[in-house]
């Protein structure tokens, strides 16, 4: 695969998501804080005490909030319809990153966690020297701690690359896990591909933990055990314990229920993008929330995995049954037993006879996006590696209560051999569909732009009041009834989509790549509005004029503001206790309630 830019988000999955085979955005230069609106010059955070271990419910505790990953917040009030990083009016302060920030952020415990890599170092130790008489960054994953209130940096893990290059651990991604704040802890997968559990206290004076161990500048082994480094208290190491082959970066944002901790390995194929170097490694895991031992692990895609596996779970009760939702890297949902991980039910999101093939050219994808689980229902679009970029996909609408087995809407009909390449398979209805509705497949209307409904996405949705907003890689946000997938408008925002849409206070925000944020406005009882509905259409100029006017009409009814930042965004904006958080590649961004 060919090395081009990064494009990558914690939608992402992002969450907490890594794209694979592609070449990280260049190093952005290191800044010096500047006032106001900084984390320069703040007295230091006080030290944690033990009473201070606990999350609120206006925390954003993990990807998506909580378990069912729904990109809300329901509780928060006067968020700024115009976050713009140059107004002290509504910034309450800004941090330096590294040069890419895909991780986080999530906030608890009164701190800020954000995933980055090391491009701007906080430590000297993690420098080398240069020809040029000054220093370069040794290239690590670092999870950063910030102050809630004040951006003060607090600490940060610091994580050396694994060996075997790009293929398992992409240069200078850092983490793009977002991490899980839960009972006292910090739970993240880091880019060695572990299941890391910290301190949120950080290292301090050495009695909250032990010190992770790396190498130095001259790659001799070393403890990072700096007043402002992490605390370790257990990791997992997912390869040497398990044979896992992350494919370009282990990814997963992992949730907790009922003290487990929930996540996806990451395991895929090698660098020749067909071979499986570990199809019987697990795929999904379960490991105690407190000691890390693992309650089960499963490798159900097997030799199945298309590519590599970096959405993340997510947990509902359907019928009265828990249910645990791993996206696989074959296309099929699981509905898992949380305390066995044995098969529920699954759910073939791909029409049958759908092909993948490399470089994004075939018709079958898996999954990038997490489930969302919303008044019992699961909602989920199917993407790929965002190099592929855009082509058909599905967004779906299922319930699977009641259900068990084979839950897709169709079963396999026919296998017919074909002289060359693989068989040609057909499929027929399957009477246990769980599927309520479906958006998506080809366009088939005259002088469309494209020929599908709804391509490829990266993005988690977020539904509110019976609206679904969901994002395409492309840059369409789409606006659909959660009951019915009826389509309400869509909006291009010229601009590939990496993050997720997030709610909050009659508003949804998403960002672009481009740097930019758009704001809109929700309506319980939105306005239909589809560019696309030209019937009147005789030409293709017709259709474009029409379309170009409907477009201006969705501006005015929904569009509140565009705001512009000095850097690519590939992550989510979210919401914690009043504060708006929007990370760009290189900076996080805190603003506080407008007056």
């Amino acid at each position: 695969m060919k090395a081009t830019r990064i494009r990558i988000t914690a939608a992402t999955g992002l969450a907490a998501l890594i794209a694979a085979g592609c070449q990280p955005s260049p190093a952005a230069p290191a800044e010096k804080p500047t006032t106001p609106g900084t984390a320069a010059d703040v007295p230091a955070a006080p030290i944690l005490t033990e009473t201070d271990l606990h999350t609120t419910p206006n925390d954003h505790v993990m990807f998506g909030g909580s378990p069912s990953r729904n990109m809300v917040d329901l509780h928060s009030t006067n968020i700024p319809e115009k976050p713009d990083p140059n107004d002290t009016s509504v910034l309450l302060w800004s941090a330096n990153l590294g040069s890419v920030a895909y991780g986080g952020p999530t906030v608890g415990y009164g701190r800020v966690f954000a995933g980055t890599n090391n491009e701007q170092p906080r430590n000297k130790r993690d420098t080398v020297p240069n020809s040029d008489g000054g220093t370069d960054p040794i290239d690590r994953g670092v999870l950063m701690c910030f102050d809630e209130q004040t951006g003060k940096f607090l600490w940060q893990a610091v994580h050396p690359k694994l060996e075997g290059g790009a293929v398992r651990d992409w240069p200078k991604i850092g983490i793009c896990s977002a991490p899980l704040l839960t009972d006292g802890r910090v739970y993240y997968v880091s880019n060695q591909c572990r299941l890391v559990c910290l301190d949120p206290r950080g290292y301090g004076d050495g009695t909250h933990g032990k010190p992770l161990k790396g190498t130095d500048r001259n790659n001799k082994p070393i403890d990072f055990n700096d007043p402002t480094d992490a605390a370790l208290i257990w990791d997992v190491d997912l390869i040497k314990k398990f044979d896992v082959f992350p494919h370009n970066l282990a990814a997963s944002s992992p949730m907790a229920v009922d003290g487990n901790v929930y996540f996806v390995t990451s395991n895929g194929v090698d660098e020749g993008h067909i071979n499986i170097p570990s199809p019987e490694a697990p795929s999904f895991m379960c490991v105690n929330e407190k000691t890390g031992a693992v309650v089960w692990d499963k490798a159900y895609p097997g030799k199945s995995i298309m590519h590599g596996q970096w959405s993340s779970p997510s947990y509902g009760v359907f019928g009265g049954v828990k249910t645990v939702i791993f996206p696989g890297g074959d296309g099929w949902l699981y509905g898992l037993k949380p305390d066995t991980g044995d098969i529920i039910w699954k759910f073939d999101a791909n029409p049958k006879g759908t092909i993948y093939e490399l470089g994004g050219t075939g018709n079958k994808s898996d999954f990038i996006a997490s489930p969302v689980i919303y008044d019992g229902r699961i909602y989920i679009g199917l993407g790929q590696d965002p190099e592929h970029f855009t082509g058909i996909s599905h967004f779906w609408c299922i319930d699977p209560a009641g259900k068990t087995g084979d839950v897709s809407p169709e079963l396999v009909d026919k296998v017919i051999p074909q002289p060359e390449g693989k068989p040609k398979v057909t499929g027929k209805p399957n009477p246990n569909s769980a599927v309520v509705w479906h958006y998506g497949g080809a366009e088939t209307r005259p002088f469309m732009p494209r020929d599908f409904v709804f391509g490829r996405t990266i993005s988690t949705a977020c539904i509110v009041d019976g609206i679904v907003y969901v994002a395409e890689l492309q840059g369409i946000i789409h606006c659909l009834d959660a009951k019915t997938g009826k389509k309400y408008w869509h909006y291009d925002v010229k601009g590939q989509i990496w993050g997720s849409p997030f709610y909050v206070d009659g508003k949804v925000y998403l960002t672009v790549e481009t740097g930019d944020l758009f704001v809109f406005k929700h309506y319980k009882k939105p306005k239909v509005i589809d560019s696309f509905d030209q019937p009147g259409a005789k030409t293709e100029d017709d259709f474009r004029a029409g379309e170009r006017k409907k477009r201006a009409e969705v501006e005015k009814e929904y569009l509140i503001d565009k705001v512009e930042f000095d850097a690519p965004i590939r992550s989510t904006p979210v919401v914690a206790n009043g504060i708006l958080f929007v990370m760009t590649e290189n900076k996080l961004y805190a603003f506080k309630k407008k007056k």
